[in-house]
């Protein structure tokens, strides 16, 4: 394990570069809200229309989180409003997590992730390793865990 030690707001924080990180989706839907839900209104309307639905009309039947990942994967996350810059960095991260078939991502991916969406941006958001790794380490409404 590759850790750094640095100062934030004055307090150590250790630097975990090996920690990877997806959504909770048990723990999402436990919430009570609901998964399939979630990734559905962050498609785009090409990425609706596969499942037979529409921004206003949903489809009965979503299908399964994987399946609707793959369409996120394919079609939505290629299409340039996707992942806009004034995207908040949780927000970002939880479509980021989707478009990747919400397999684990390290820190350094999810970096890579979001620097590479918002390249054209002239002032760039932090993306230090503290700001992020502190928002994916804290409790949040995405869900987004560390993963063992």
């Amino acid at each position: 394990m590759t850790t750094d030690s640095n100062t934030v707001s004055g307090t150590t924080s250790e630097i975990d570069q090996d920690a990877k990180y997806s959504i909770d989706i048990k723990g999402y839907d436990a919430s009570g809200r609901s998964f399939p839900y979630a990734v559905y209104t962050r498609m785009s309307e090409r990425g609706m229309a596969q499942l037979g639905g529409t921004a206003t009309d949903v489809p009965k039947s979503l299908g399964t989180p994987s399946e609707m990942m793959k369409i996120v994967a394919s079609i939505c996350s290629k299409e340039p409003d996707y992942l806009l810059p004034g995207t908040p960095i949780s927000e970002a991260v939880f479509r980021l997590l989707i478009a990747n078939g919400n397999r684990p991502m390290s820190l350094v991916d999810v970096q890579t992730g979001l620097a590479s969406a918002w390249a054209s941006v002239i002032y760039l958001k932090n993306l230090s390793d503290e700001v992020v790794q502190r928002m994916l380490d804290t409790p949040n409404e995405y869900y987004i865990r560390r993963v063992a």
